[in-house]
């Protein structure tokens, strides 16, 4: 039961504790962040410690699941078909597991909800999350550009009762390409000392527990 829960919580030993992509950017807050840097250093000592996570699934996550699978397959015939879901890569205390790695780039696929929140893909741009995550995966990767795709996919409850979206299979893909930061990995050292200081003391409160 012990190991169907870690399994069941997405970890594995190499990931746990480690500073990811998706949640970095709490290391690089717009205004003092403090307060989200503390909370990510208990979740990050919770991982290393109880090797288990609270990340409960949503049919939103699954949708993303479901069309990062369709957004690849896309992707590989219509743009690179020697593109490849790469491993996880631990680097030092950071790692991530990007979506899709090309011989010059990577991608990041994005599969939104509605058509209202992929078309700000097209107006927007990418969030303040999503750019420092593609920050952290051209570090990892040692990649010079990282694409945020944001792929249009019908959701489940669509498929089921036959609504599709009105845009042409060869126009869903709205991409943002991201150029790697100068410096930026001086600066996650820097920015990710407060976190780890903070994570190792809350793993040995924790310990306690154990």
């Amino acid at each position: 039961i012990k190991n169907k829960s870690i399994m069941e919580n997405g970890l594995s030993e190499e990931r746990r504790g480690l500073i990811t992509g998706s949640p970095c950017h709490v290391l690089f807050p717009k205004r003092s962040a403090e307060k989200g840097q503390l909370t990510y250093a208990k979740l990050l000592a919770k991982e290393r410690v109880f090797k288990y996570s609270d990340n409960a699934t949503t049919w939103q996550m699954e949708h993303g699941h479901m069309g990062e699978v369709v957004a690849m397959e896309w992707f590989l015939e219509n743009i690179d078909k020697k593109a490849i879901k790469p491993e996880f890569v631990k680097k030092g205390e950071f790692g991530g597991s990007g979506d899709c790695l090309t011989e010059n780039y990577g991608v990041d696929f994005k599969c939104p909800t509605s058509l209202e929140k992929w078309l700000e893909y097209l107006t927007e741009g990418v969030s303040n999350q999503q750019y420092w995550q593609a920050q952290m995966y051209m570090f990892i990767y040692d990649r010079p550009k990282w694409k945020v795709c944001a792929y249009l996919v019908e959701t489940n409850y669509m498929s089921d009762n036959g609504v599709t979206y009105p845009i042409s299979p060869d126009k869903r893909c709205i991409e943002n390409t991201i150029d790697k930061l100068d410096g930026f990995e001086e600066m996650l050292l820097e920015k990710s000392k407060f976190v780890i200081e903070k994570r190792n003391e809350f793993i040995a409160i924790y310990k306690n527990l154990l």
